[in-house]
């Protein structure tokens, strides 16, 4: 069977992700993500810093990217080569550039990152192993990624926008534990599942696309939804303990992880008094507020720079105190700047009174900072806003939790239990965050027709405006049992 690169990466990352991988690949879920997009817009900008290269045909039907590749390592006037592909033994790598230097050739992964990581080094180590063993001689290791400082001026001038560092010292070293890596992968291959556990593993240094699976086998509640709980969960799997409700109350000690195992083991939701007294105390009108964003790796708008986040859209529900309600919104995917236009329209209306109720302030308060920042004559007002921001997250995380929001106080998993009837997965095409960055790219593409970006950002609005709309429903459905809820009861 032949192992490709992104197969051996998930083997030394976890034997049993690998295995399902080529045996269960049905399991898999999948989130919609930009990230495979930045990765290819960094990628296309690279070879921009080496004219002259030549790309091999990785996916055309009748073309062999090995022997293509071969026939460009022999040719004198190749100066570059992007995606050459190699294979030894059972195992086959496709490499982003390849630079001739003289007689040898420097080996260069691109990342979309602004730094090294470890996983990198993973990464690089395994195309080096092939490449020496197809007798490929290699001047200079390198890793090219995104330099955080840039910033770009405009002109599409893109000088300065990478840093190229030399990690050969780093990969060499790490050589004969690739080589022994990857002999031990292919002899587990024939294997039964290997048994894992869910734990932080699962979603570093990405997340694994069979988390939910493995979840599942640990049990009904499994430990890996403990929140803050790293250390408290490599304990209890090194016990044999993979069930909350399992969990000796004594190996505990955080207050929030003894109410998320009071709580499944009762199989009932506690809402404290406290939630609803907090909340009542908020004055009018009531602005909810939630940004989306969009992290551009390559900077496409003047002073910006690589992934810097910048925001495209708004939702905002106002409440009187009359009950009244309305809600205003804001959303650019015409591909231009949209920062300034965001910013007039968010001062306009937030007004000047009046809390700015958030899910988790950090974000939001951020942008507006950088907003701030960008443009001088804005700044007071925008600087005011976060001056009323309430941010309803710490208070639903003190004083909420039912069994099945799965250690996670999200606005999403904590709607669906206090308020089933509003579901995200009644939206179209844009349920979450990434599908919204996602939605973004495709329209700003250009790649659409008209029907379907309209389509699209219809979508997309629907998305936003659900986000502040289920903070305004949640405030009111606590306020409104406000003179019932006592700390313990039960609340479905």
């Amino acid at each position: 069977m032949l192992l490709s690169k992104t197969k051996i990466l998930a083997g030394l990352h976890c034997e049993k992700r690998l295995f399902l991988m080529l045996n269960r690949p049905e399991l898999a879920k999948r989130k919609k993500s930009p990230l495979a997009e930045t990765g290819i817009v960094v990628g296309n900008q690279a070879r921009k810093e080496f004219p002259g290269g030549v790309l091999v045909n990785r996916f055309q039907k009748d073309s062999d990217p090995f022997e293509e590749t071969r026939s460009y390592l022999d040719d004198k006037n190749v100066s570059a080569i992007f995606e050459a592909g190699f294979r030894y033994q059972d195992t086959e790598v496709f490499v982003d550039i390849l630079q001739r230097q003289g007689s040898r050739w420097n080996l260069i992964e691109v990342k979309s990152s602004s730094s090294v990581k470890d996983d990198y080094i993973d990464d690089v180590s395994v195309q080096h192993m092939v490449l020496s063993n197809a007798a490929v001689a290699i001047d200079r290791i390198e890793l090219m990624y995104l330099n955080k400082d840039f910033v770009y001026q405009g002109e599409k001038n893109y000088q300065g926008l990478f840093i190229r560092e030399d990690i050969a010292e780093r990969v060499i070293k790490h050589s004969r534990f690739i080589t022994d890596a990857i002999e031990q992968i292919r002899k587990n291959l024939t294997q039964e599942e290997p048994v894992d556990h869910v734990d932080g593993h699962c979603k570093n240094p990405y997340p694994c696309e069979f988390k939910s699976y493995c979840e599942q086998q640990d049990g009904e509640y499994p430990v890996s939804w403990l929140p803050n709980a790293a250390v408290a969960i490599r304990k209890l799997h090194d016990n044999n303990i993979y069930d909350i409700r399992d969990i000796p109350v004594e190996m505990l000690s955080s207050e929030t992880q003894l109410k998320v195992r009071r709580v499944s083991i009762n199989g009932q939701a506690e809402l404290e008094a406290d939630a609803a007294a907090i909340l009542t105390e908020l004055d009018y009108p009531r602005f909810y507020l939630d940004f989306e964003t969009i992290n551009l790796a390559v900077p496409v708008w003047p002073g910006s720079r690589p992934s810097q986040q910048h925001p495209f859209q708004w939702s905002c529900h106002i409440q009187q105190a009359d009950a009244t309600i309305t809600h205003k919104e804001f959303l650019d995917v015409s591909g231009e700047d949209p920062r300034r236009r965001f910013a007039e329209s968010l001062i306009a209306a937030c007004g000047t009174a009046g809390p700015v109720i958030v899910y988790n302030q950090s974000f939001e308060k951020s942008i507006i900072k950088n907003l701030a920042a960008s443009y001088e004559d804005l700044k007071e007002p925008l600087l005011a806003i976060n001056t009323r921001v309430f941010d309803l997250l710490p208070v639903m995380k003190k004083y909420y939790y039912h069994p099945q929001m799965k250690g996670s106080w999200s606005i999403k998993n904590v709607l669906s239990c206090l308020l089933p009837e509003l579901r995200y997965s009644d939206l179209g095409d844009v349920q979450d965050g990434l599908m919204a960055q996602s939605a973004y790219h495709e329209i700003v593409s250009g790649k659409l027709s008209k029907k379907q970006k309209d389509s699209l950002t219809a979508d997309m609005l629907d998305y936003c405006k659900l986000d502040t709309y289920a903070m305004l429903a949640i405030v009111d459905k606590l306020c409104l049992k406000s003179g019932t809820l006592k700390s313990g009861t039960d609340y479905d």
